[in-house]
């Protein structure tokens, strides 16, 4: 089990490695510093941010660290110090060095930057340069030239945990403190997801999000984005605790499928936006969100005239190119939209029952609460798998088997999250040895069935913008100084 990094023996391993790479590259002007951001996973809510709900998000202490600092010259060098699961395969270099016009955003695409990596068998640079590249391109510097850049990953290969974004997190902080940049969080994530899309194909501010601003004390961040933005830590009841699991599905969901989930959702929220009209409604259907529609109106007003599904030739011909989604619609494809409506719609309702939940069971310490909250989860579990086709058998049975030990155990609920290819989940916990034996239990359980190891992970750890190292940065300045 991954546990908590211990700040006083992993960080100056990483001063020791940035000295190294000090002595090699002496810092030109300025001080360097060093940026930590952390895994992020999702317990309610996930993939219908952009439905105008409410998620909640959780980090885990698992990290990405960046180092950086100017150097003379041109060209931006990265190098990766320590591995983990940063997308480097066997035989991939550790050594990446790029001119500055390689980054400049009027002459080079994000998909030929991503290339470039790939050529260079650097994938793991992609989600660094990409972030420097999107900075260029929102006019915050003018180029990146004279930079070194230091990754170290915590990440075990086969994990996802948000993996890019948190890279991303973890460049942008990185590129702020160092250039002095006056950006604000929600600019720094959409930096981050505006970089990371032409990687995943997903357009995710939750992730980044988490990763630059989780709470030090570890409660959950509550994140909304539309209509208007809202970043509020929501404490735990004492001796509760979030854990992760990552699980090797056979048949993994693929990121085509969240995509097309994604525009199943649009659709049905564009037609539900048209049958509004039609209703008398006023205002603007393309400004429409799911998460303002309750599940009993839905279920009073639309879902009998929401089709199943509908093929993209159909609903092109009867509504039009589709905003936000530029006519990606493939006409030949079968979208079903009702079912992905449906949770967007039902998922908003059980995040905030959730919250409500948690609250409650902070308040009263109520174990009928956290009961409840459990059952939520269970029920978001299902949703994803049956609506919308996130997750497999292998993540089902874990949940299976965690439900089994229950509440008695400290195992109040799990669920499938957004990331791992549908085979990473969060539970929802007693932070004691009997909860602790009960997960460990069920996961030994799994592990003998499936002949795969499971990996496990605890938290929190605070987000990028809370991780402060004063000795690291005068020990840096002091040792770009010759003797």
């Amino acid at each position: 089990m991954n546990q908590p990094s211990d700040f006083c023996t992993v960080v100056p391993r990483f001063f020791d490695l940035c000295r190294n790479a000090l002595a090699a590259h002496p810092c030109a002007h300025g001080t360097g510093v060093v940026t930590r951001s952390p895994a992020s996973a999702d317990v309610m809510g996930g993939i219908v941010e952009d439905s105008g709900a409410l998620v909640l998000t959780t980090t885990l202490a698992t990290a990405i660290t960046v180092g950086m600092w100017s150097i003379g010259g041109s060209d931006v060098r990265l190098s990766l110090v320590s591995s983990g699961g940063n997308g480097e395969g066997e035989g991939s270099a550790r050594e990446f060095r790029l001119a500055a016009s390689a980054l400049d955003p009027s002459t080079i695409t994000a998909t030929a930057l991503l290339a470039t990596c790939h050529e260079a068998g650097c994938d793991w640079a992609a989600p660094t340069c990409l972030t420097l590249r999107q900075v260029i391109a929102e006019g915050l510097i003018s180029q990146a030239c004279g930079l070194m850049i230091l990754l170290q990953s915590d990440f075990p290969a086969d994990a996802d945990l948000g993996r890019p974004w948190v890279q991303a997190a973890a460049t942008i902080e990185g590129l702020c403190r160092i250039f002095g940049l006056p950006v604000d969080r929600l600019q720094k994530s959409r930096i981050c997801a505006e970089a990371v899309f032409p990687m995943t194909g997903l357009y995710n501010l939750r992730t980044p999000m988490t990763a630059l601003c989780g709470p030090p004390d570890g409660a959950l961040l509550q994140l909304r984005f539309y209509p208007q933005p809202l970043c509020q830590a929501m404490t735990l009841p004492p001796g509760m605790m979030i854990s992760a699991a990552s699980t090797h599905l056979t048949r993994p969901t693929t990121p085509q499928r969240l995509i097309e989930t994604r525009m199943c959702a649009e659709i049905g929220r564009w037609m539900i936006g048209q049958m509004q009209q039609l209703d008398g409604a006023r205002g603007d259907p393309a400004m429409a969100r799911l998460a303002a529609i309750t599940p009993a109106e839905y279920v009073e007003r639309y879902r009998d005239r929401l089709p199943p599904k509908i093929t993209g030739k159909a609903f092109l011909s009867k509504f039009g190119s589709l905003r936000g989604l530029n006519g990606e619609l493939n006409p030949q494809a079968i979208y079903k939209v009702r079912s992905r409506a449906e949770h967007h719609i039902y998922e908003n309702k059980r995040v905030h029952e959730f919250a409500t939940c948690i609250a409650r069971a902070k308040r009263t310490n109520s174990a009928e609460a956290l009961v409840h909250a459990g059952e939520l989860m269970y029920a978001s579990h299902w949703s994803h798998s049956q609506r919308c086709g996130i997750g497999g058998v292998e993540a089902d049975q874990l949940v299976s088997a965690i439900r089994a030990h229950g509440p008695r155990a400290g195992l109040f609920g799990a669920k499938v999250t957004a990331g791992g290819e549908g085979g990473e989940l969060v539970v929802l916990m007693r932070d004691d040895s009997t909860a602790h034996a009960a997960l460990a239990d069920a996961i030994a359980r799994m592990e003998a069935t499936s002949k795969q190891i499971i990996n496990t992970f605890r938290g929190p750890m605070s987000g990028a913008e809370f991780f402060q190292s004063p000795e690291l940065l005068g020990a840096a300045a002091a040792a770009a100084v010759p003797a």
